[in-house]
C-alpha cells in the first residue's frame, strides 16, 4: 500500500540522460497518487520532459548536472533547491540519487521523511561519484528508482520512458534540417555524447571519426547534439565533425527528441538516450562498457563493448552502424515492395 502522502518532492541530481528513467518513476508515482501534489527537482531537460507529459504538478529546475560537478556548481544547486522548495510542505521526499546537499534539505531544512535508494546501492553509488565515475545506467539505474519506489509501496511496472512528440516538434526539426542544408532523403547520423572529455565517456574525436566516414562512405548528414541546455559537446567536436554536419547546441528537451525520432541512427555512450532512441523506433549503437546491460532482443540496439567505452574501436562502432544501416535499408525496400 503506498505511503499516505498530500504533497511529495521528488530530487533527482543525476544527470539528464540517466535522470531520463526520472519520467516512468514519475508516470507511476502518478497512478499511485492521483491528487497528490507532485513536483520533480532534476535536469533542465528532464524538467521539461514532465513537464510536457502533464505528469508533475510543477517542476524545480537545478540546470545542467554533469557527474564530475564539485564545489561551486553543487553549491548554487543547493541553494535554489532550498529557495524553491520553501514555499512547499512536502509530506514525503523522495530522493533518487542522493547526496549530501539533497539529504541536508530534505532531512534537515524540510523536516520530511525521506526516501533513498537501499543502503549498498546507495554507498557505491556515492563511492562512484567520488571517484568520477560515472554511474551504469540500463538495469542497474532503473533498479534505483524502482527501490525507491518499492519503499514507498509503488511498484514500478513500466521502465520505458515514453515520450510523446507533439506533431509540431516534428515539423519544427525539419524547418532546421532544410535551414542547415540537409536536402531530404539522405542519411541522417545521430552523435551523442554523454559527458564529453569525461574519462568514462567515448573520446571525442572518436564521434567524429564516425561521422566522417559515415559523411564519405553514405553520403550521410550528421548532427552533433548536446544534451538539453548544454553546448559541451558540440563545441569540443566542432573541430572533428564533417562539413556540412548541424550543430544541435543548446536544445530543448524535446527537440533533442524530435532529432533522434528523425535520424537514421544514432550513436551515444549514453543508455539512457539508447533507450530513448531504440523506443522510437531509431536504429542506435551504444558504446558501452563491460558492465553495460545486453540490449532486449530483436530491437534495433545494439552495444559496441569494452572494459571502458574509451577501449572501444572506431571500426567496431562503424562496422555496427554499416550493418544497421543496411539491414535497415532492406527492411524499407521490403515494406515497399
Amino acid at each position: 500500500m503506498p505511503y499516505p502522502a498530500h504533497s511529495i518532492l521528488a530530487i533527482d541530481m543525476s544527470p539528464f540522460g540517466q535522470s531520463l528513467g526520472l519520467v516512468p518513476a514519475m508516470r507511476m508515482l502518478r497512478a499511485a497518487y492521483p491528487g497528490t501534489l507532485l513536483v520533480a527537482a532534476a535536469s533542465n531537460g528532464t524538467c521539461e520532459l514532465l513537464s510536457a507529459s502533464g505528469i508533475v504538478d510543477e517542476t524545480i529546475t537545478l540546470g545542467v548536472i554533469k557527474s564530475t560537478d564539485r564545489g561551486g556548481s553543487a553549491l548554487r544547486r543547493f541553494l535554489s533547491l532550498v529557495r524553491r522548495s520553501r514555499r512547499f510542505s512536502f509530506d514525503l521526499v523522495l530522493d533518487f540519487s542522493p547526496r549530501l546537499e539533497t539529504q541536508i534539505v530534505s532531512r534537515l531544512v524540510m523536516g520530511a521523511r525521506t526516501i533513498t535508494p537501499s543502503k549498498l546501492p546507495r554507498v557505491l553509488g556515492m563511492l562512484l561519484d567520488l571517484g568520477g565515475a560515472r554511474r551504469t545506467a540500463g538495469r542497474s539505474a532503473a533498479s534505483i528508482y524502482a527501490n525507491v519506489l518499492r519503499q514507498a509501496g509503488i511498484e514500478m511496472n513500466d521502465g520505458r520512458v515514453g515520450i510523446a512528440l507533439p506533431p509540431e516538434e516534428n515539423t519544427r526539426f525539419e524547418s532546421r534540417l532544410a535551414s542547415g542544408g540537409s536536402r531530404g532523403g539522405e542519411l541522417i547520423a545521430l552523435l551523442y555524447a554523454a559527458n564529453p572529455g569525461n574519462r568514462d565517456g567515448w573520446p571525442v574525436v572518436a564521434f567524429g571519426e564516425i561521422g566522417t566516414r559515415l559523411t564519405n562512405n553514405f553520403g550521410a548528414r550528421v548532427i552533433a547534439a548536446d544534451e538539453p541546455s548544454d553546448e559541451a559537446f558540440t563545441d569540443a567536436a566542432r573541430a572533428f565533425l564533417p562539413p556540412g554536419a548541424i550543430k544541435l547546441a543548446v536544445p530543448r528537451a524535446l527537440e533533442l527528441m524530435a532529432a533522434m525520432a528523425r535520424a537514421s541512427i544514432v550513436i551515444t555512450d549514453e543508455p539512457g538516450i539508447a533507450q530513448v532512441a531504440s523506443e522510437l523506433n531509431t536504429p542506435v549503437v551504444e558504446v558501452g562498457d563491460a558492465s553495460s546491460p545486453t540490449p532486449k532482443p530483436f530491437t534495433a540496439h545494439r552495444i559496441a563493448r569494452s572494459s571502458t567505452r574509451a577501449r572501444v574501436s572506431t571500426d567496431e562502432v562503424y562496422d555496427i552502424a554499416c550493418e544497421m544501416i543496411q539491414e535497415s535499408r532492406s527492411a524499407s525496400l521490403f515494406q515497399r515492395s
